[in-house]
């Protein structure tokens, strides 16, 4: 090696030397040129010297120019030239080099004789050439003729001759090329032979014989893609594999060859599922992309086939680290190749599936939102006749179905039928992709069957008005009958028939449903069965046909009652269970259902076991880099999971601490998540500042604002989004590695854990609090205090229908109704309580005790602090033994406290940020403001009253200690998230989101006043253990006290009960205790109003003061007048 490096120079220098001496007008000057010009050109093959190439063109350009027209060995120069200039667009991708590479290659062409013989030589190169130019551009006429031209070079050669190879090898290229823009079998079938012929009439030592034992393989991989002979597979990977091991590692051609094995070895394992296969083909393309220059023309290919294996194998494995890295390298791939570059729209739609992967593991619609644009992208790019559109059109119809499950919208569902449509009938007959997109259209006319007969129900749940769809048994029969004809289609040994023999079984499955055909019943359980049995125990979709598996036998064991087929469906969902590499949400799915049948034989210790298991995945199905609407969509099918995992651990004797942990980690997921990052961090700061300033890097990434939300139209957009994502899921994986080192230093190893019931009951200092765990199993009270074991408090007589009932009924309940429903409170959960807790009388000194209470589920709306007989003389209410405060939970009273300084009070400006709306027709709410803004002198604060803008509010709030807050407010039943305090305008109101969005730990503000309608309200049921609403967004955000509304609250009366509050905070200073205490007097100060009122037979007073501060949003079936209990039992205390 070296000696032939060190003879290339010398040869140079020699000839550099003879160049030199040679006069310009002498005859031999331009041959002197013209072979430095070729030894320079091999110096760069060999090293890789992009000055050794340029000055090669340099110097054989002159030697063209100086020869003369006529003259015989100026076609050989313009080869060489051309030659050159071909090489440089290989490696800078320059299509001026390119198109000057065929001109000059086709002078030399058309200025040798026919009967030349270095004409064949010269037709050759020129075909080269014409056909790179076509893979850059796209031009038939480009490769029609080259061709044309590759074929009357090989004709014109000698069977002899040592060149022919070459030529022949070169046809065949362009004959698979054509293959692949025009499907055409016959080029295909041709290019193989002729490429076979090359391999074989090459010497083994030869130099070139690597490069067409590659392209022999890659066009029997091509031919495998159409056929699905397992012989071309295995003799294109055998060929391959065989120039790879020919070819030196520092060879530029070996990364090409690498990339080609890696493709071929992943298509066996698609084939035939050998992992082996799949890890081997990961490897060779990455070794092929890390020994590529950056700025290399072929990087972007290799990178595509890299991020698809790597695709492959999380599809195999459940690996997030290889579908993120997937992702990456898609992306990359993307950006580097140019708009008008034939191959962009392949490299689209990979990045477009990979995006759609990650969607369907972690429901960011941020991923499917790009995935759809990007396949979009891929289709528009595409010709109508290219082979490679009906897979576009298949990938991006299913990701709208995709979108059409996530959001209900029907254009999408209609969109991705018509569009697998075009698919389906665009793919020929005998094409081997046939059966997925059968299978994916079967799947999408089976969802919209899914929407027949049921729609009025959906509309009226949703809310949503002018939706009109269609459906029938056609779409169903069409779906079974489609699905069918794909499993027919596919060979019994390959991996993809579980997946479509699934999807055979769920379409029966739903005819069975619609029709009772026991027949198509049978049949789905054979068909699923024969999936479950044809999948690999570590495969990730195993779970998911067992979960299918088990529904399809538990229905026919109501139909037959066989406990054969019951102890099958068990079995089935423990399987799932088990399945470590599936889905975390798939997996919580079935141990909930196995749970639940464990329970019902009162087998409470595998009952437990499995649903802490499930508990303890559920922070898994949210992770950090998701948007919080994501989570939220999440976790909404696991809503009251933790509470019966706590009811169920009761019930197999756990103690008291374990199963509080357990409803501690289930609970609040999301606000946990966000409570946890923006902890306080200021002993790790000071101790460890490195790993702080890592920790705080993170957070501000994790901790950033949604970005942009809905569907983006440019691909610069995409890319942005896809940028912040990336940031997002790096700051993920990077996370947990810096929890851990910071758990390694000396006192923070539980920094970030979920409490102890140590650290449970030290937050119960120095006031006790009260966890409700409420599920169908049980009801309980944990009973935490600072210096007692915690204690579970068995609640017999309260019952979760009759929780669901009240909770319901109580909004819109007359005055009698509501007190009702206080007594029933006290009797079945309050009474029992603070009976336990001592607190069975009222204070002698009206210096009434503090107590925190934690409701789960729905008990959440109900008032426990307004528990009682609220009569005259009555002592038997809540409000005369104790003040009351609510918390989402322990975790959230901890993580809170730990941003107290010694004095909370001086951590913010002396800011009062007073907001009221002019226009919102609420009299005394300006009453009210003008009220506090009188009061502030007294309270050393400075009012602050800006224009009432979503913009200028959330601006002022960064600076404030005190934001009260007196218009309307509204609670979206349907998004939480949007739930918001209403100013004028459009889109102008403060939503929860923008609330949560807000980190104002530093400043530590001292109180959130929301003086308007159902502040602390989430009619979201499947997210009542996220607790997300107005308040709870105020505390996420760093105020230490919220003062909120369950409901609606009268204009009149809010004024009265603000005025208190702050007159206590006036007269006792701005403390914790204040805030609580000036709610309770003022609650009691209107309560007592209430009960003189009903003595005197004066309750159905309506006056002014009933006018609620409820904006529209959904308040139907809601009281236009507040009276009784509904007054004063509204208003709520969350703090610290």
């Amino acid at each position: 090696m070296a000696s032939l490096l060190n003879n290339l120079n010398r040869a140079i220098e020699v000839t550099e030397i003879a160049v030199g001496i040679t006069q310009h007008n002498h005859p031999d000057r331009a041959a002197r040129l013209n072979n430095l010009g070729n030894h320079l050109g091999e110096r760069f093959d060999r090293t890789g010297s992009m000055d050794d190439l340029n000055r090669a063109i340099d110097t054989i350009d002159v030697a063209v120019k100086s020869t003369l027209h006529n003259h015989p060995d100026r076609a050989a120069y313009l080869n060489n030239l051309a030659g050159s200039l071909g090489t440089r667009f290989k490696r800078t991708g320059s299509m001026d080099d390119l198109n000057r590479a065929v001109d000059t290659i086709d002078i030399a062409v058309k200025s040798t004789p026919h009967d030349h013989p270095s004409r064949a030589t010269y037709l050759d190169k020129l075909g080269n050439r014409l056909g790179e130019r076509f893979d850059r551009t796209g031009s038939m006429d480009d490769l029609n003729r080259a061709i044309d031209v590759a074929d009357m070079a090989v004709k014109s050669t000698p069977h002899d001759h040592p060149d022919r190879a070459g030529r022949l090898n070169n046809l065949a290229i362009s004959l698979g090329t054509r293959f692949d823009r025009t499907g055409s079998m016959n080029d295909l079938n041709r290019a193989i032979d002729i490429a076979d012929m090359a391999v074989k009439s090459t010497p083994h030592d030869h130099p070139a014989r690597a490069m067409r034992l590659n392209n022999l393989g890659n066009r029997l991989g091509t031919r495998f893609d159409r056929t699905d002979s397992m012989d071309d597979l295995n003799r294109a990977v055998d060929t391959i594999d065989v120039a790879v091991k020919s070819t030196l590692h520092d060879h530029p051609d070996r990364a090409a060859y690498l990339s080609n094995l890696g493709a071929s070895l992943g298509k066996r394992f698609d084939r035939t599922g050998s992992m082996d296969d799949l890890n081997r083909a990961v490897d060779a393309i990455d070794i092929a992309v890390k020994s590529t220059l950056h700025d290399h023309p072929n990087r972007a290919a290799y990178l595509n086939n890299l991020a698809a294996l790597l695709g492959t194998r999380f599809g195999r494995t459940g690996s997030m680290d290889d579908l993120n890295r997937a992702i990456d390298v898609a992306d990359i791939a993307v950006k580097s190749t140019p708009h008008d570059h034939p191959k962009r729209a392949t490299y689209l739609d990979n990045l477009g599936n990979r995006l759609g992967e990650r969607f369907s593991r972690t429901g960011s619609m941020d991923d499917l939102n790009r995935a759809i644009d990007v396949a979009d992208m891929a289709v528009k790019s595409t010709p109508h006749n290219h082979p490679d559109r009906a897979t576009y059109l298949n990938n991006l119809g299913s990701r709208l179905d995709k979108r059409f499950d996530r959001t209900g919208s029907m254009d999408d569902l209609n969109r991705a039928i018509d569009v697998a449509d075009m698919a389906v009938k665009s793919t020929l007959h005998n094409h081997p992709a046939r059966a997925a997109r059968l299978n994916n259209l079967a799947a999408s006319l089976g969802t919209r069957f899914g929407r027949t007969g049921s729609m009025d129900d959906l509309n009226r749940a949703i809310d949503i008005a002018d939706m009109a769809v269609t459906g029938s048994m056609d779409d169903l029969n069409r779906a079974v009958d489609t699905i069918d004809v794909a499993v027919k289609s596919t060979l019994h040994d390959h991996p993809d028939r579980a997946a479509y023999l699934n999807n055979l079984g769920a379409s029966l499955g739903k005819r069975f449903g619609r029709t009772g055909s026991m027949d198509d019943l049978n049949r789905a359980i054979d068909t699923i069965d024969i999936a479950v049995k044809s999948t690999p125990h570590d495969h990730p979709s195993r779970a998911t046909y067992l979960d299918k598996l088990g529904n399809r036998l538990g229905e026919r064991f109501e139909r037959t009652d066989s406990m054969g087929d019951l102890q099958r469906c068990i079995s089935s969902f423990r399987a799932g269970w088990n399945c470590s590499n599936a889905p975390p949400s798939v997996r919580i799915k079935l141990a909930r259902v196995v749970a639940k049948i464990s329970a019902l034989d009162f087998n409470w210790t595998e009952s437990s076991t499995l649903l802490k298991d499930a508990v303890e995945l559920l922070p898994t199905v949210s992770p950090r880099s998701l948007q919080h609407t994501d989570k939220q969509h999440m976790l909404a099918d696991f809503a009251g999971l933790a509470s019966i995992a706590v009811s169920i651990a009761l019930n197999a004797g756990q103690e008291a601490g374990f199963a509080l942990k357990l409803l501690e980690l289930g609970r609040g997921v999301i606000a946990g998540l966000l409570l946890e990052i923006r902890t306080d961090i200021s002993d790790l700061e000071q101790q460890y500042p490195k790993l702080a300033q890592e920790f705080v890097h993170l957070r501000d990434e994790l901790d950033s604002p949604a970005g942009v939300t809905t569907s983006l139209t440019t691909l610069e957009n995409t890319f942005s989004v896809e940028s912040i994502t990336k940031r997002r899921h790096d700051a993920e994986r990077r996370f947990p590695v810096v929890l851990e080192e910071i758990r390694s230093k000396q006192g923070f190893n539980t920094f970030l854990l979920p409490p102890t019931p140590d650290e449970l009951k030290a937050a119960a200092d120095p006031d006790p609090i009260v966890v409700i765990n409420v599920s169908s199993y049980r009801c309980d009270a944990f009973l935490v205090q600072q210096n007692y074991p915690i204690q579970v408090l068995e609640l017999p007589n309260l019952h979760l229908k009759d929780i669901e009932e009240k909770a319901e009924s109580l909004r819109t309940s007359d005055p009698y109704q509501a007190q009702k429903i206080l007594e029933w409170l006290w009797d079945v959960v309050a009474s029992p309580i603070l009976d336990v807790l001592g607190f069975n009388q009222p204070p002698s000194d009206n210096n009434y005790p503090h107590i925190w209470w934690i409701p789960t589920g729905k008990l959440s709306q109900l008032p426990l602090h307004a528990a009682g007989r609220h009569y005259k003389n009555s002592t038997d209410t809540v409000l005369d033994r104790v003040m009351s405060s609510y918390s989402s939970s322990i975790k959230a009273l901890i993580y809170g406290r730990r941003h107290r300084l010694n004095n909370p009070a001086q951590c913010a400006p002396d800011n009062a940020l007073l907001i009221t709306v002019p226009g919102a027709n609420l009299p005394f709410a300006l009453d009210e403001v003008k009220m506090l803004e009188e009061l502030c002198p007294s309270l050393k604060l400075n009012p602050v009253k800006p224009t009432p803008g979503r913009d200028e509010i959330l601006q002022h709030l960064r600076t404030c200690k005190i934001f009260h807050f007196a218009s309307h407010g509204q609670s979206n039943p349907l998004e939480p998230s949007e739930s918001c305090l209403v100013l004028e305008g459009e889109n102008n109101s403060i939503t929860v989101a923008d609330l949560r969005d807000c980190k104002l730990q530093e400043n530590s503000p001292f109180l959130a006043y929301l003086s308007a309608c159902s502040t602390k309200a989430n009619k979201a049921e499947r997210l009542v253990d996220e607790e997300i609403h107005l308040v709870s967004a105020c505390q996420l955000a760093g105020f230490r006290h919220v003062v909120g509304t369950l409901w609606e609250v009268s204009d009149e009366y809010c004024v009265g009960v603000a005025r208190i509050l702050y007159e206590t905070i006036k007269n006792e200073g701005m403390t914790d205790r204040a805030v609580y205490k000036g709610l309770h007097r003022a609650i009691i100060a209107l309560r007592d109003k209430d009960i003189a009122i009903t003595e005197t037979e004066e309750s159905d007073i309506a006056d002014g003061g009933s006018i609620p501060r409820q904006s529209s949003w959904d308040v139907s079936g809601s009281s236009s007048h507040i009276g009784g209990p509904l007054r004063w039992a509204a208003y709520i205390h969350a703090g610290l």
